[in-house]
């Protein structure tokens, strides 16, 4: 040791509240691992390649559970098998999410090896899955920056029956990097398997050779990935050496493991509540997880456990348990995320559906809601009333998500999106506080809420908002053209854009099958919320005075068919138990650079019910300090849909890719239908995303709440 350096324990390190674990004793290796290392390297082909991990699912054991060999191509397979009395899986599934904030943690499971450790976004919270850790150490004598990318086990080919229930088995898949290379080395998997007095961990390494690739995409970094792959040829000593490493650092750490686990976590044993709690174990676990999403497409994680709360108090009930167990929290409104926000892997989903009541006070002009109150269900009630709320075009969409996101909805353009008529929430805390937010009181938080979609930090379990006068004179005007028509029309909304009314709505659909009834074209609407007869006169003029009328196939006059049948055509473009791949952008790009790209659309467009959206929303300046803070002229959005599971490869990705073409003219997205899953794009101001970010380290310091699937990096 005495070459190594930063190795081992400093004064600092014994402070800790975990100080009495540092032992710099390594035991002796186990005999079953001396008697494999005397007998190895094992012939090429005796120990699977990564491509076969699968069958770590099975139960028993293979004829090669440790030792090493070396492959034809250079590459070295190694296992090790590490037997640890007193030890159950979860705890191995809390240490790789505990461990790597801290150096003197990381030094805790290795005292002659491990230098440092850090999560590459800089954070303290107990997760491990989807997130990089930034680690130094040597192996044998060799110093190692090593970058471990922590993956979910289906990504790895491991099915949910094998990962379901982590009082079994928990598997640690990771990608094994460079720290400060674009280089990746190989893969390892650690198999942590419940069995009579203890678990068993089965570690497997594929390292060198075909296993090394270059972590960028393109011509030039897949020819550097052929050449890595054919000259970095690893050696049986590397081999060893890991067999070695691993079996010390896991015996090491599993001694003192039992109590480490139970001191740190001084947990919640039982979540009591008064709604039901969805284990995996439960047979009805997939049928509540796949129901919770419209867009039909499976996104391949599933949460540890699913709360449908009833009460404020059985959500801080809830993030008591979450906080106590190190898991993460999400939450489902209605489940119209395309991108399914909530699903997340090892976390806690807890349910709004129960929070489905809603108050209105004709009087006052406003009205108190849940997240889990459909828009179209509230809108209903309020023109019973002769009242009026922009709620969302969709039915069956909860305002949970809709209003956090911001809130594209019926008379928006006069109104303004829906958040900005939220005059206060009642939210739980990361804390597990139930508070008030409003422009006064709590104002961060009601900020925050107002634009955070899916990246807010806390539970609001209800709305309070402002209504108005249900306006006086409704209709919309609509006009279909076919295809060959396309410069024309696009020319024309894009000219009369400016000058549109803003009693007006008007928006454009593309489509393969214009009016669910035609060949393909482009159906223009024009929804109308006037208040004055002046006013409706002058919102119809732009669609009774166009000069490409006379092209259109249909050209309907200007009447009311009633909030239903709105919502009921609406609805005829985003058909349920169907798949949605979507993406969007904002833009105020000249026509003549975005056409080439709208031809190319109508050109490659999936078949119906797939879709381009265009809506003319040339916005003036927000009215509200909030989060909310990305618009433009105009709103492009791609909605792929498909019916049959088989054909996901096929349209799966083409709106993320048409998106990332037109990428050098968007100046953001709006969430609504975002696709941060597939591709990264700016939903927020630069200075606002710095500020949320700021507010969320106050409010939610140890990230309980996921944020986004993906944000752009903070500029400061």
């Amino acid at each position: 040791m005495s070459n190594k350096k930063n190795v081992g324990y400093s004064p600092e390190d014994f402070k800790k509240s975990y100080g009495k674990y540092y032992d710099e004793t390594i035991v002796e290796l186990a005999p079953h691992v001396q008697y494999a290392l005397a007998h190895s390297p094992f012939p090429a082909g005796a120990l699977p390649p990564f491509s076969e991990v699968t069958y770590l699912e099975n139960e028993g054991y293979t004829d090669s559970e440790t030792g090493y060999s070396v492959e034809a191509d250079g590459s070295i397979h190694t296992s090790i098998l590490t037997v640890m009395p007193g030890v159950t899986p979860e705890m191995w599934d809390w240490w790789f999410g505990w461990h790597g904030s801290q150096d003197s943690r990381y030094k805790l499971w290795h005292p002659k090896s491990h230098v440092s450790a850090a999560w590459e976004d800089g954070g303290d919270d107990v997760a491990y899955i989807g997130r990089n850790s930034i680690i130094e150490e040597y192996i044998g004598d060799e110093f190692t920056d090593g970058l471990i990318q922590f993956k979910s086990p289906t990504e790895f080919g491991f099915s949910f029956d094998a990962i379901k229930d982590p009082s079994k088995a928990v598997y640690i898949c990771v990608r094994v990097g460079h720290a400060k290379l674009p280089i990746d080395f190989g893969y390892l998997v650690h198999q942590v398997r419940a069995v009579e007095g203890g678990s068993e961990m089965r570690s497997r390494f594929w390292m060198g050779g075909k296993y090394m690739s270059v972590r960028r995409v393109g011509i030039l970094p897949d020819l550097a990935t052929s050449i890595l792959q054919k000259n970095k040829q690893l050696t049986g000593d590397t081999a060893r050496k890991i067999v070695i490493h691993c079996s010390e650092e896991m015996t090491h750490l599993a001694a003192f493991l039992p109590q480490l686990y139970s001191e740190i976590n001084q947990t919640v044993d039982k979540l009591n509540i008064e709604g039901r709690v969805i284990e995996r174990t439960d047979e009805d676990f997939e049928a509540v997880i796949l129901g919770s999403l419209f867009n039909k497409t499976d996104p391949g994680k599933r949460p540890l456990k699913v709360v449908e709360a009833k009460s404020v108090q059985d959500i801080i009930e809830t993030i008591k348990y979450a906080k106590s167990h190190g898991k993460k929290l999400s939450v489902c409104s209605g489940g119209h995320s395309f991108s399914a926000n909530h699903i997340r892997d090892n976390s806690i989903l807890i349910m709004m559906k129960n929070f489905n009541q809603f108050e209105v006070n004709v009087n006052e002009k406003t009205a108190t809601a849940g997240p889990g109150v459909g828009g179209s269900v509230l809108m209903l009630e309020l023109y019973k009333h002769d009242l009026f709320f922009p709620a969302g075009h969709c039915k069956g969409v909860c305002i949970g998500g809709y209003l956090l996101q911001g809130g594209y909805g019926w008379n928006g353009r006069k109104l303004g999106i829906a958040c900005q008529s939220v005059i206060g929430i009642d939210v739980v805390t990361a804390d597990g506080e139930y508070v008030h937010a409003n422009e006064s009181e709590n104002a961060d938080l009601f900020w925050a809420a107002r634009g955070a979609g899916a990246g807010f930090f806390g539970v609001v379990v209800r709305f309070h908002l402002k209504v108005y006068q249900l306006p006086k004179y409704r209709a919309i005007i609509a006009h279909q053209f076919y295809m060959k028509h396309l410069e024309d029309v696009y020319s024309w909304a894009y000219e009369v854009g400016p000058s549109i009314p803003k009693a007006v709505e008007f928006q454009m659909i593309m489509s393969n099958k214009m009016g669910g009834l035609f060949g393909p074209g482009i159906e223009a609407a024009a929804p109308i919320f006037a208040d004055t007869k002046d006013e409706f006169e002058e919102a119809m003029a732009f669609m009774k005075n166009s000069p490409i009328k006379s092209k259109a196939l249909i050209a309907t006059p200007a009447f009311d068919p009633g909030i239903n049948a709105l919502y009921k055509s609406v609805m005829s473009h985003y058909p349920e138990n169907h798949h949605y791949a979507v993406d969007n952008m904002w833009t105020h790009s000249p026509l003549e650079d975005l056409m080439p790209f709208i031809k190319e659309i109508a050109r490659t467009m999936p078949p119906p019910p797939s879709h381009m959206l265009w809506l003319n929303w040339h916005p003036g300046q927000l009215k509200s300090d909030m989060a909310y803070s990305n618009e433009d002229d105009i709103y492009i959005a791609l909605y792929t849909i498909w019916k049959n599971t088989g054909d996901s490869s096929k349209y799966g990705d083409w709106a993320a890719m048409m998106m990332s073409k037109m990428n050098h003219m968007s100046t953001g997205i709006q969430l609504a239908d975002e696709g941060l899953h597939k591709r990264t794009a700016p939903f927020l101001s630069d200075a606002n995303l710095i500020k949320i970010q700021q507010i969320r380290a106050e409010r939610d310091p140890n990230g309980l709440f996921h944020e986004w699937h993906s944000r752009p990096e903070i500029k400061l």
